[in-house]
């Protein structure tokens, strides 16, 4: 089966550029890398279906979205 979303991953609270990934576990994967490089923690995760909201110990916010 082929996958033709797009996922972004966005952040407020913390300064990055939005970038797209071809799948979700790739946005994921790149957000936690930020959030783990920068010594910081998921405390809250909000799922939606297609739309993740992760919150971090220090209130930054990291959406990951299908588009």
């Amino acid at each position: 089966m082929y996958n033709f979303h797009l996922y972004t991953l966005a952040s407020t609270g913390f300064k990055m550029r939005s970038k797209v990934f071809s799948s979700r576990q790739e946005a994921r994967e790149e957000m936690y890398r930020i959030i783990d490089k920068n010594g910081m923690h998921v405390v809250e995760k909000y799922d939606d279906n297609h739309f993740k909201t992760y919150i971090c110990n220090n209130a930054a916010r990291f959406y990951i979205n299908r588009i």
